[in-house]
Parts: C-alpha cells; structure tokens; sequence
C-alpha cells in the first residue's frame, strides 16, 4: 500500500536516474582501550537495499594499537542507481539519504561500529563528475571512539523522464512485495 501513496505523491514531478560508485580509499578506526575490531567491511544502505565490501583485516597502529586503518591496496567501489525527484519548477532534488554502515565480523557474529548518512542530491549531477569525500562517522558502538572513511564518489547520469514513467520507479519496493 506504501508503493501506490509514493507513486501518488510522486504525479507531476520529474525523476532523474544517476549511477553512483563508491571507491574506498582507507578506513579509520580508533577504538576504547582492551579492545580492536577483527575483519570489517563498508555497507552502502537504503531500507532494504545494500551493498557491501569484502571483508578486510585492520591493521593497528604502530604509536597507538587502538588506532588503525584498513587501507585498498586494489580499490574496491561499490555501484548503486537512485532516482532522484523534484518539481518541475523546482531547482534541486529532493533529499534521498544513504548510509555508510562499517561492521565488524569476528567468528561469524556481525557488529555496526558506526555509519554515516551521505544525501545523493549534493552529488548528483547532470554531466559525470567526481568527488574526493572524507566522511566522520558517527560511532555507534562503545567500543568505538571515532571513524573516518576516505572514499571517492562518481556520478553519472543515466536518464530523466516524468516520475509515473515505469523505467524510473524503483524495483525494490515491488522486489520486496513478491518475497
């Protein structure tokens, strides 16, 4: 029922569909004292969409054992595709929010460290372009000081049309509707 009162509100707007990737440069981590994360991946999420890394090893510092990085020697991206709204006399787009999610996998049991909330709309754009992006996390784990996560985000624009148009809704929420 949520999918038709979205498709609703969605009558008379334009969408723009843009691909963004994700390639992970380094990931910082500092930890409480008695305690270091084991392996750790970087998950992009919306609702029930998500994608994530391979798992990687952190290495602790030399000066401090507390603080470490995880470093992509190979870089490794994420890609993902978002539909963008706005009115048609409007000049930017709606928000649409995604977020960096770092967990902690030590003998198969899974921990959030912490995550960030990154708005599409700053970084869609109508011509490929990218961008350098140093994100804070907030930590949500108290075993979590703080997180930095270094990554650079292309975008390119895929197509526009009218928000009703069938190629611009999403697929997921009617994926979710057939499980």
């Amino acid at each position: 029922m949520t999918s038709v009162w979205k498709r609703l509100q969605r009558v008379g707007k334009k969408a723009s569909k843009f691909q963004f990737v994700a390639s992970f440069q380094e990931l910082r981590i500092e930890c409480t004292d008695k305690w270091q994360p084991d392996k750790l991946r970087v998950m992009w999420i919306r609702r029930s969409r998500r994608h994530s890394t391979k798992l990687h090893s952190w290495q602790p510092g030399i000066k401090n054992p507390y603080r470490g990085l995880v470093i992509w020697q190979v870089p490794e991206s994420l890609h993902i595709t978002v539909t963008l709204f706005k009115e048609p006399t409007a000049e930017e787009f709606e928000d649409k929010d995604w977020t960096f999610v770092i967990e902690n996998e030590t003998k198969g049991h899974r921990k959030v460290l912490a995550s960030a909330d990154v708005n599409m709309k700053k970084y869609a754009s109508a011509t490929t372009a990218q961008y350098d992006i140093t994100l804070k996390l907030k930590p949500l784990s108290v075993k979590v000081v703080e997180a930095t996560l270094i990554l650079n985000l292309a975008c390119i624009f895929l197509k526009e049309g009218k928000a009703t148009d069938e190629d611009m809704q999403s697929l997921a929420p009617l994926h979710n509707n057939l499980i």
